[in-house]
């Protein structure tokens, strides 16, 4: 009998907890339709942090490396720690850590009638790039630096290609390389190196900035867009407009070359938003969409379609959080979408 799936939850900060109690009602209606699965809660966050000074400790890393299959994560960020040093530590640790390279995000529609019709995903690398935090700061001067490297690129546009190829979908790098020219120039190097080995696939690499400007003019054009850390990060938030906004859009990353247990973390797009947490105004769909993307990386494909198209007939029925103009709470937005969900 195969073992459980074990999945280490952790709600973070602000409205982190919040969507998050929404999300975990999902993973027991799976549990429902016979999937395995074990998880454990950890309170790692700002809370936490203030009270014992611990961020993310070396044993509960290596309990969620070894032991864990994914992690669920909701948010992390508090005024309270106005540097930010246990996001940091918590989340960039996560990411590294696990080797987490590939970030994927999906911009797909939600609601009919909201937006074009979009079909684009991006795949963004997440553990390299400027997100590095090395650098320097001195009066009148800082520098921030960039680490880019051949193993972590290439694992990335590895992913990129395939899912383009797999979905008979075109691919775009984002990169600067006129400009950076060592860092992005590797990267438009590995990117030339694989695209002669995909032959069957409609690539191109464009500088960012155009991509950009083409992204507002006509975003039905692109299918999968792969970039750094750093651009990939723009990129997928300006998608994210498309959808409703940072509530809706979700992520997963995942390590493809799955160098150990844990190797996959699912979160929503959107930060711990303090100015909103402890109203009930913040939208779950972002984080219920997140695991609907865990389940679909656990080979849960029929749990990961009916948890998105729960989602999609909630909103079409008319349910909505604040911010896409409606007046649900959080927990009522949850309900919607579980009420939908087949049994």
């Amino acid at each position: 009998m195969a073992k459980p799936v074990r999945i280490a939850i952790i709600p973070g900060d602000g409205v982190g907890g919040e969507v998050m109690s929404e999300a975990l009602p999902c993973l027991d209606w799976a549990r429902s339709r016979g999937r395995s699965m074990e998880t454990i809660s950890l309170p790692y966050g700002a809370s936490h942090y203030l009270a014992t000074g611990e961020t993310l400790p070396e044993a509960a890393f290596a309990q969620l490396r070894d032991r864990c299959d994914a992690v669920l994560f909701g948010a992390v960020g508090d005024s309270r720690i106005p540097d930010g040093r246990h996001a940091e530590e918590i989340l960039l640790r996560l990411r590294q850590g696990l080797e987490l390279t590939v970030n994927y995000r999906p911009c797909r529609p939600l609601m009919p009638g909201h937006g074009p019709d979009l079909d684009i995903e991006v795949f963004r690398e997440n553990t390299e790039g400027p997100y590095c935090l090395q650098g320097s700061t001195e009066p009148g001067r800082a520098v921030d630096l960039a680490i880019h490297t051949e193993p972590a690129i290439r694992r990335l546009l590895q992913a990129a290609f395939q899912r383009a190829a797999t979905r008979s979908r075109p691919l775009t790098l984002a990169h600067k390389a006129n400009v950076l020219k060592h860092g992005h120039g590797l990267w438009v190097r590995v990117f030339e190196d694989l695209r002669r080995e995909h032959p069957g696939v409609a690539a191109r690499a464009m500088h960012a900035d155009a991509l950009l400007c083409a992204l507002v003019q006509d975003p039905t054009a692109f299918g999968v867009i792969a970039a750094d850390n750093y651009l990939g990060d723009l990129i997928s938030d300006l998608c994210a407009a498309y959808l409703g906004g940072m509530g809706v859009a979700p992520s997963i990353s995942w390590a493809p070359h799955r160098p150990f247990r844990c190797s996959a973390l699912a979160e929503p797009v959107h930060g711990s938003a303090p100015d909103i947490a402890g109203k009930e105004l913040a939208n779950p769909v972002g984080m219920i969409l997140s695991t609907a993307l865990l389940f679909r990386h656990l080979g849960w494909k029929a749990e990961a379609d009916a948890l998105e198209g729960a989602v999609k007939d909630a909103l079409s029925d008319g349910a909505k959080t604040p911010d896409l103009g409606g007046t649900l709470t959080t927990a009522a937005m949850g309900r919607a979408i579980r009420d939908r969900l087949p049994s």
